[in-house]
């Protein structure tokens, strides 16, 4: 395959990926439409990205508006001590669960990165008193890894997974 086929083949790929990432609900022929390919084409570019794990899974994006959740952001620096084995086997966190037991809150994204945190960790609860409860038993289950905590509650969302949400008064007053 010659350079000009691998950059047409990316190209697809990357469009197909697009498509997803918009809408994962689209039928192939659709998405066919939208790449420029046919909709066997598509299936089989999705077949291989779903195996090589570029494509994790599939998932609906709930407006926040529409639920009583309230969305949290976890802010976490830690402390120079090195992991031990069995923090380490809990990453990837995959549920709420895993981090901290019998907790009442919905695990959205944990993030390592790069300032003055080294984590972020995203969820949703019913009330700010089931965010505390979450964050003090992060502290007292890795307290020796933990220098600081920072919760905050979000007043409301502007984009969720690339769409807009429609914004209450609430936050309309605000801005």
């Amino acid at each position: 395959m010659d350079d000009y086929d691998n950059f047409q083949k990316s190209n697809i790929e990357e469009k197909i990926l697009n498509e997803l990432k918009n809408n994962c609900r689209l039928n192939l022929d659709e998405i066919g439409k939208k790449c420029g390919c046919s909709r066997y084409k598509v299936g089989r570019f999705i077949k291989k990205l779903e195996e090589n794990k570029t494509i994790l899974g599939y998932s609906a994006i709930v407006n926040p508006n529409k639920t009583n959740e309230k969305h949290f952001i976890l802010l976490i620096k830690r402390t120079t001590l090195p992991l031990d084995e069995e923090i380490l086997k809990k990453l990837p966190l995959f549920s709420g669960s895993d981090l901290v037991p019998n907790i009442r809150i919905n695990l959205d994204d944990t993030f390592y990165v790069h300032g003055e945190f080294d984590w972020v960790v995203t969820f949703t609860a019913d009330d700010i008193s089931f965010a505390k409860d979450f964050c003090n038993k992060i502290l007292k289950y890795y307290n020796k890894f933990i220098e600081r905590l920072e919760l905050l509650e979000t007043i409301g969302p502007i984009r969720k997974n690339g769409f807009r949400i429609k914004q209450s008064e609430k936050i309309t007053k605000i801005l």
